[in-house]
């Protein structure tokens, strides 16, 4: 039987909450036109995307970011709900954006829009998809 310290009782809780049903919302990004010193730029990325996820309230529980040689960085946030990605290629002026969270609680396309006005990101297609089937429970 596992101990307390390996499943802690908000995340019990959460995991069994109404919230958290096997079902969620995939916003994927294309982004475009966008300089290579922003997308070249690992820290600024991570701040403004974690602070686009607490936002929308969400759990950050990690973040991993790794810089490339020449140039790129992906900068990935593990959340209680899901995941944020994103994926550059500063000499493109591309990036790739990825936020999937479980349950009905948090809106992925908030996260993009927020990590969007603190970034200088330039043009950019979003594509929705709902994951699961919410009407089964």
């Amino acid at each position: 039987m596992p101990s307390a310290a390996w499943a802690p009782r908000e995340r019990r809780s959460a995991m069994t909450d109404s919230l958290h049903l096997a079902y969620g919302r995939h916003v994927l990004a294309d982004i475009a036109d966008t300089s290579a010193d922003v997308l070249n730029d690992g820290e600024a990325l991570a701040r403004a995307l974690t602070e686009a996820a607490l936002a929308e309230g969400t759990t950050v529980l990690g973040t991993i970011r790794h810089a490339f040689e020449p140039a790129g960085v992906t900068v990935l946030l593990l959340l209680a709900e899901s995941h944020v990605s994103l994926h550059t290629y500063p000499g493109e002026g591309r990036a790739f954006f990825d936020a999937f969270t479980c349950g009905v609680r948090c809106e992925p396309i908030n996260i993009f829009r927020r990590f969007v006005d603190a970034s200088s990101v330039g043009s950019y297609r979003i594509i929705h998809c709902e994951r699961g089937d919410a009407g089964k429970r």
